[in-house]
């Protein structure tokens, strides 16, 4: 036995399925209503966020591993937040 490799509990899977397919038929629904575009993309966004944080943190179990790779997966979003807010940015003038 490896005895550098740590033992975690092992994550309910279906429980968190379940709860990705409720989280997309909640935005199917935010999808169809009579709100403002704007609020409707930010909600569908924030929702976004959650699913792939969920997928990131039990799929791909960062949730059981150390804070240095927690970081490292970190970095991407980081990259892709810059990414989107300087082209709106320039879009608003605000450059």
């Amino acid at each position: 036995m490896n005895k550098g490799l740590e033992s975690h509990p092992r994550p309910n899977y279906m429980r968190i399925f379940i709860f990705l397919a409720v989280l997309t038929a909640i935005e199917v629904a935010v999808a169809f209503l009579a709100i403002p575009k704007s609020l409707q993309g930010l909600i569908l966004i924030g929702f976004a966020i959650a699913k792939a944080s969920l997928v990131a943190l039990y799929y791909m179990h960062l949730r059981f591993e150390n804070q240095v790779l927690r970081l490292i997966a970190i970095g991407p979003f980081l990259f892709v937040a810059i990414l989107i807010l300087l082209p709106l940015l320039d879009l608003a003038g605000l450059r």
